[in-house]
């Protein structure tokens, strides 16, 4: 059988009660022990400033302690995924955040400010103007406007919407984090019965998600995006795009597991430090929570 047995949750679960951030354990706590949401609001507002957006190493690769879209993104990815209370004054804050950083004349979020330079990061984070539109992290921070925002905040979501849309229809290349935001962005357009859906999005989403899938087990290791990556649940409307891999995902991610009981991330700073290795713990825990709640979430937990 295909799953994690009760020893495997076990250690998991051990290794992030030991090693983990605060929020992983709300998170295992919630998913596993009978937790409470509300511990995981709790831990998550420790990253939160008091413009409303969220840094201070809240997404591990940017330790700068101010505020930035894409950690600031991470917040909603994180309330879509444990259905936290999206009308609660802490989101609020959030989304003010957004309406007062967006870039007016183009339309999007910088990803990172200038300032994170000055504070450790991975290195794929250095710093570049962002010139041209990409729906990361746009298309979450849109769907969460559309969705959750004042009358003002629809506007612009919608207005970012109609851009992610247009992005994705057309040839420009499309990225496995821009699609991961788009996936979200269509799901909730489709929730609010928007008119920018309709059959030309739908088709080149799935098109999308084709082109970006990695099938090949033997590349898994590598910095691709896995069949479960894309579907976090059998009744995901995308399963049957990435069903052929979905089972051999599984079996390599049990397969996977290392001497720690967790996964090793497929990328890291590349370099030996005191920093670089608590981001590769944090990650190590962000990780095996996350894959932890996709073998739940398709009943691949055992008793055994």
């Amino acid at each position: 059988m295909i799953g994690l047995t009760k020893v495997q949750l076990q250690c998991i679960g051990e290794w992030i009660n030991n090693n983990g951030r605060l929020l992983e354990i709300a998170k295992w706590d919630f998913l596993f022990n009978h937790g409470s949401k509300d511990n995981i609001i709790k831990e998550m507002l420790k990253y939160q400033n008091e413009d409303g957006g969220f840094g201070n190493g809240f997404e591990a690769d940017i330790l700068l302690p101010s505020s930035a879209a894409i950690p600031s993104a991470e917040a909603i990815f994180t309330a879509y995924n444990y259905e936290l209370n999206c009308k609660a004054n802490w989101f609020k804050k959030l989304l003010s955040y957004f309406e007062n950083s967006i870039m007016e004349t183009k339309s999007f979020w910088l990803k990172a400010p200038i300032e994170f330079e000055s504070y450790p990061h991975a290195p794929w984070w250095s710093y570049q103007p962002d010139t041209k539109f990409t729906p990361n992290p746009s298309a979450i921070i849109a769907s969460a406007m559309i969705l959750y925002g004042t009358e003002k905040q629809r506007y612009i979501g919608n207005t970012v919407a109609k851009k992610c849309l247009d992005f994705l229809c057309s040839d420009d290349d499309c990225s496995e984090h821009d699609s991961y935001n788009l996936i979200h962005l269509i799901e909730v357009l489709q929730k609010v019965n928007s008119t920018l859906i309709n059959g030309t999005v739908i088709k080149a989403m799935k098109r999308k998600i084709k082109d970006i899938v990695c099938f090949d087990e033997s590349k898994w290791m590598n910095y691709v995006a896995q069949p479960l990556d894309i579907v976090n649940n059998p009744n995901s409307q995308w399963y049957e795009l990435v069903s052929e891999g979905v089972e051999n995902n599984f079996i390599f991610w049990e397969q996977s597991l290392n001497e720690e009981g967790v996964w090793t991330p497929n990328f890291s700073w590349g370099i030996d430090s005191e920093v670089s290795n608590q981001a590769t713990r944090n990650w190590k825990g962000y990780l095996a929570v996350k894959r932890a709640k996709i073998f739940k979430n398709f009943g691949k937990i055992y008793e055994f």
